[in-house]
């Protein structure tokens, strides 16, 4: 078990992703875009997807921080200037589809009123293609250009 699966709480460890990902790489890969209904993908925010503050992991919900604006303002402002033009990309896990990358533009759909949001499906088996080691110099997210 990978460092980050040390740290999810009990409720995620069954559907999270045991892997450690670049998020360049889950970029730059070719996957086409499909439109999703955002209600297929409002569960994400009742998960503690995010931390609370710098070094805190897995302890907020998304729907925390929409229901209180100005609480948690590090990811008021990654919704506020992260770019959904860019799709959420998302993976089949267990039983659902869960984002890898995109729940602050998911955040940011619903903050909007928007009722599609665009995605991609990865497949598993392009996961060697971004997968990284939990020790690399993390990237920086596309959502913080």
């Amino acid at each position: 078990m990978n460092m980050k699966m040390k740290l999810l709480p009990p409720e995620m460890r069954d559907w999270y992703f045991p892997f450690d990902w670049c998020p360049e790489r889950l970029w730059a890969l070719d996957v086409p875009t499909e439109v999703r209904d955002i209600s297929e993908l409002r569960w994400h925010f009742d998960v503690p997807i995010w931390g609370s503050a710098k070094g805190k992991h897995f302890d907020l919900c998304p729907s925390e921080v929409l229901h209180n604006p100005g609480r948690f303002p590090q990811h008021d402002d990654k919704i506020e200037t992260c770019d959904i033009s860019f799709p959420i990309d998302m993976m089949f896990t267990v039983d659902r589809f869960a984002i890898i990358d995109g729940v602050h533009r998911l955040a940011k759909h619903e903050k909007l009123g928007l009722t599609e949001v665009k995605v991609r499906i990865v497949p598993k088996e392009m996961i060697p293609f971004f997968e990284s080691n939990w020790r690399e110099k993390p990237a920086i997210a596309r959502d913080a250009l």
